[in-house]
């Protein structure tokens, strides 16, 4: 097909239908046009997307890309896709190495399975007392009464933010995403200068929380600076809010969209189950962490050219049909090659192993507590969020049967 023909054909994306539904707009790019390039309709930039498993993989341990702002266009820089660009934001993960694998190279190192483990309890006792306040609300909603608020209090427990600033966290993370740059920006630097001041407490105080882990382990070999540990923790915390929150409605979704499937899985929801949710229902459906190519690209007969701004589009990724026999179905017991809803290679979602457990455990407490959980509207009526990024509701009414 020619470029005049495929681009004739090219469904509109990043539409009110897209933000609805993106996968079948998904499956024709990544049939069609898997390296395609599209004009944003909402900035002043050219993106090219890639949609195709196996070259998403492949392009993101590819070192002819940079995932350093710093080497991004000015066009990219002026779009405001690129979150905090000109404050301490640039200073975490979104780098290219020596920096970025000294930086994952220490955070990994606080992030051991022991560590996880133990914040398993404070997972599991936030869901036991969310359910418990959700079952007494006449018109629950699965998102404000059980996702956002289990999110925002893991993640400031496992940062050691008191309990009383959960809520400025949590109205700092959503205005963080809102498409208002003046106020995403205003939300971006009031978490950094937050966990500033957090930083300044635990020099004093340290404990066993997230924070106080990071400034002992940045006293060793591969240090961090005070600006580095900063940002680190502030990305940390808009990461595991937002995706963590979307997460468990897609997946309640999903399993109540696959009666047999949810039946065979509950109550105790297991990880092969996750991994398979994450597959087919993760919340990020276009990558945040733009890649910029050093130089000309050739792929599936298209040229990436020098400079240009690449997304990876997760969600197309992971329902690709060479590599998942009947993608768009969801089966718990599936197995084979791995989704890339965290990433793949340096980038690789440095919390992984934490939104994994907080998803077991919150997906096990909920289906365990409400067993005949069902959709409070009616399954067509649902709304979905606007965003290029993510794919899911804005809200989740459910009857808890």
């Amino acid at each position: 097909m020619t470029s005049a023909a495929k681009s004739s054909l090219l469904p509109e994306v990043f539409s009110m239908e897209y933000y609805a539904d993106p996968f079948p707009t998904l499956a024709w790019l990544r049939e069609h046009d898997p390296v395609a390039e599209v004009a944003l309709p909402f900035a002043d930039l050219d993106l090219w997307l890639v949609t195709r498993h196996d070259d998403v993989r492949a392009l993101s341990t590819d070192p002819r890309l940079s995932a350093d702002t710093r080497s991004a266009s000015e066009r990219f820089l002026a779009s405001g896709l690129a979150m905090g660009v000109g404050t301490g934001w640039e200073k975490a993960f979104v780098l290219d190495p020596p920096d970025h694998t000294r930086q994952r190279r220490v955070v990994g190192g606080t992030l051991t399975p022991r560590v996880i483990a133990g914040w398993e309890s404070v997972i599991a006792d936030t869901a036991a007392t969310l359910l418990d306040a959700m079952a007494q609300e006449a018109e629950p909603d699965l998102l404000r009464s059980f996702g956002y608020p289990l999110a925002i209090t893991t993640i400031g427990t496992v940062l050691g933010a008191p309990q009383s600033d959960h809520a400025k966290l949590r109205a700092w993370s959503d205005a963080a995403t809102s498409p208002d740059r003046v106020a995403s920006g205003a939300a971006l630097l009031a978490t950094l200068d937050y966990v500033r001041e957090q930083i300044g407490v635990k020099r004093g105080q340290q404990g066993d929380d997230l924070l106080s882990l990071l400034l002992r382990a940045s006293e060793g070999e591969d240090t961090l600076d005070e600006d580095e540990v900063c940002a680190i923790a502030a990305n940390l915390l808009g990461a595991a809010y937002d995706t963590t929150a979307n997460f468990f409605a897609n997946a309640v979704v999903a399993l109540l969209d696959h009666p047999d499937q949810l039946a065979s899985t509950i109550p105790d929801i297991s990880d092969r189950a996750v991994e398979e949710l994450l597959r087919h229902s993760g919340p990020v459906v276009l990558s945040p962490v733009f890649r910029f190519a050093f130089e000309p690209i050739e792929l599936r007969g298209a040229t990436i050219p020098k400079g240009a701004t690449v997304g990876f589009m997760v969600g197309a990724a992971n329902r690709d049909p060479a590599v998942y026999d009947d993608p768009d179905s969801v089966r718990i017991t599936r197995t084979g090659s791995p989704h890339v809803s965290f990433g793949h290679g340096a980038h690789h979602c440095v919390g992984a192993s934490l939104a994994r457990l907080e998803a077991r455990i919150g997906l096990t407490a909920l289906f365990t507590r409400f067993p005949d959980l069902g959709f409070g509207v009616e399954r067509s009526r649902l709304a979905h969020r606007i965003s290029p990024f993510m794919y899911g509701f804005d809200r989740l009414p459910v009857t808890l049967g």
